[in-house]
C-alpha cells in the first residue's frame, strides 16, 4: 500500500512503503503517458479498473474514492467515507461491487492508528454509489491489501501484525488465517509496515513485504461451502523475488505467470517472470499501484497510480 519514503530510524526507514511524493513525472520506457491528475496534493494509494473501463482511485490523504474515465478523460469523487482519514486497499468482489479498506493513517505525520481499520463494500451497479460499512476491527493494526476469495469473502493484509485475515462480507465475521515472519516489518523504525500488496488466485495468496523486503506466495485453501480459508500448518511462504520496497502489484492477464510490481522508492514498475527473473517495465516516480485495462482496446495497457495524485498508462508488449 503505501510507498512512503518515510523516515528510517536508522536510515532504511526513510524509504517507507509510502514514499514521499517526488516530482510526479513518469519517464516512460514504453510510451508511458500522463492521463490524469487529481486536484491539489492528492495521494493515490490504490487503483482498480471497473468492468466499464473506468478507474477507481483510493486516496490515502483523505477518505475519498474517485473515478477516472480514460475515454472522456474526466474524473470525479464518488464516495466520502466517515470516521476515517484515509483509504488503503480496494478490490472487486463481484461485478462492480468492491471491498474497500478505511482507517486512520496520516500522510502529514506518517502515523497509523491501530484499531481504526474497517472494511466497507461499495456497490456501483446502481445509478448512485452505495457504501456500507461491513465491520470495524478493534484488533486491527494497519490494514492495507485486500483480495477476494469469492463474492462474500476476502483476505486482508495487516501490515502491523504480519498477518492475513479473512472476513465474510455478509456477516462481518473475521479470523486470522496466517501469521508469518515473511510478513513482518523490521524491528527498528517508527512506522511498522510489513505485508502490503495482496492478491489471491487459484488457491494461492501472493503478497509483498514493503519494509521487510520480498515478494512471496503461499497456498491458502478456501472452502466455498463453509466460507473458511486456511493455511496448512507446515506450509511456509515461498519467495518469488527478493524485491525491496515493493508495494502493490498485479498478475499479468495473459496467463504467462508474470507479475508487475510497483516499487515507488525505485520509481519503477518491475516485471517478475514466472521463473523469478526481474526487469524494468516502466519508470514511474512514486508509483504506488498498478492495474491492467479490461477492454478489448486496453487489455495490454498498464495503468499506474502514484503518491503524487497522478495516473499514467503504458502499453505492455
Amino acid at each position: 500500500m503505501r510507498l512512503l519514503s518515510f523516515i528510517t530510524a536508522s536510515s532504511a526507514l526513510f524509504a517507507c512503503s509510502i514514499a514521499f511524493p517526488t516530482s510526479g513525472t513518469l519517464a516512460s520506457r514504453q510510451a508511458a503517458s500522463s492521463i490524469y491528475k487529481l486536484p491539489g496534493s492528492a495521494w493515490i494509494e490504490n487503483l482498480v479498473v471497473r468492468p466499464n473501463g473506468q478507474l477507481l482511485l483510493a486516496r490515502l490523504d483523505v477518505p475519498e474514492l474517485w473515478s477516472y474515465d480514460p475515454l472522456t478523460k474526466s474524473g470525479a469523487k464518488l464516495v466520502d467515507f466517515t470516521d476515517a482519514l484515509s483509504l488503503t486497499g480496494i478490490t472487486e468482489v463481484s461485478p462492480d461491487v468492491y471491498a474497500v479498506v478505511t482507517g486512520n493513517f496520516s500522510t502529514r505525520g506518517f502515523s497509523v492508528k491501530a484499531g481504526s481499520w474497517a472494511i466497507w463494500t461499495v456497490d456501483l451497479t446502481g445509478a448512485v454509489p452505495k457504501a456500507t460499512q461491513v465491520k470495524l476491527v478493534p484488533e486491527s493494526g494497519f490494514f492495507i491489501g485486500v483480495a477476494p476469495l469469492d463474492k462474500s469473502s476476502i483476505l486482508i493484509a495487516d501490515a502491523a501484525k504480519a498477518a492475513l485475515y479473512q472476513m465474510n462480507l455478509d456477516t462481518g465475521a473475521y479470523s486470522a488465517v496466517l501469521t508469518d515472519a515473511s510478513m513482518k516489518a523490521p524491528a527498528q523504525g517508527s512506522l511498522v509496515e510489513g505485508v502490503h500488496g495482496l492478491k489471491y488466485a487459484n488457491g494461492t495468496a501472493y503478497f509483498t513485504n514493503t519494509f521487510g523486503g520480498g515478494f512471496y506466495k503461499v497456498p491458502i485453501a478456501f472452502d466455498a461451502t463453509t466460507g473458511k480459508a486456511s493455511a496448512a500448518s507446515a506450509t511456509k511462504p515461498a519467495e518469488i523475488a527478493a524485491l525491496t520496497m515493493a508495494e502493490d502489484f498485479i498478475l499479468a492477464p495473459d496467463g504467462s505467470g508474470s507479475y508487475y510490481v510497483a516499487q515507488p522508492n525505485a520509481n519503477a514498475v518491475t516485471k517478475i517472470t514466472a521463473d523469478g527473473k526481474s526487469s524494468k517495465a516502466a519508470t514511474a516516480a512514486s508509483c504506488s499501484s498498478v492495474a491492467f485495462g479490461r477492454g478489448a482496446n486496453d487489455k495490454n495497457v498498464l495503468y499506474i497510480a502514484t503518491t503524487n495524485g497522478a495516473v499514467f498508462s503504458t502499453t505492455i508488449a
